[in-house]
């Protein structure tokens, strides 16, 4: 029994639908272009999924190269960046001194995510190019991460949104680690542990735009 091509293949058909309701949702009625980006993320991770799964079932591994299905979550993780940073929030922080603690304390999520990239490079089994493809993930999930933990603990200042919006950064700050979790189990050469971690994210990547989707319905009503 493959276990990284079982929890691969629940990742990939939850990410399809999770992509499929936001799609449904969020673009066939023009609904807020950061729940869009959000859908969009979930399709690169669906997308970088299926690829997974074909080179899983065609050549039996997938972090001996940089390849499509990492692009995935590069792309994923990319989308997350932009919802946050470039959608949401500017609605939030004013830039003033007042805020400064709210800027500072989220450093502790990209500090994480760096820290187990060290933790990949020093002690892990991998291939140079492996840890080399786990340092570009913990990059990006270092940039998103900050702004999902920032909303996260951020006050609601004038709109309502940030508050309403917090079960959705919960769950992507989980997803984003769920990611360098996975490539950090697949490392030290536990395939029980890449699995179950494979599965949770793909579980997530089911939920989001549901919480997306309640968010912005709290925040409209």
């Amino acid at each position: 029994m493959n276990l990284i091509l079982i929890a691969n293949t629940v990742a990939c058909v939850c990410a399809f639908v999770g992509f499929t309701y936001g799609f449904v949702k969020f673009f066939r009625h023009r609904k807020a272009v950061y729940a869009q980006m959000i859908t969009l993320a979930a399709g690169c991770m669906a997308f970088g999924r299926l690829y997974q799964v074909v080179r899983l079932l065609t050549i039996g591994s997938i972090y001996d190269e940089f390849q499509l299905g990492v692009v995935g979550v590069i792309g994923s993780l990319m989308f997350l960046f932009s919802a946050n940073y470039g959608a949401m929030d500017s609605l939030a922080d004013d830039g003033s001194a007042a805020f400064r603690r709210y800027r500072l304390l989220p450093i502790l999520a990209p500090f994480s995510a760096l820290c187990v990239c060290v933790l990949i490079w020093l002690f892990s089994d991998m291939s140079m190019l492996g840890k080399a493809i786990a340092a570009v993930i913990a990059l990006f999930v270092a940039g998103s991460s900050y702004f999902n933990l920032k909303h996260l603990i951020f006050p609601d200042v004038d709109f309502g949104v940030i508050n309403c919006l917090k079960p959705y950064n919960s769950l992507a700050l989980f997803l984003e680690f769920s990611c360098l979790a996975e490539i950090t189990a697949y490392g030290f050469g536990s395939k029980t542990a890449t699995a179950i971690v494979g599965i949770l994210t793909g579980v997530i990547l089911l939920v989001i735009p549901f919480s997306v989707e309640r968010g912005i319905k709290r925040w409209t009503t």
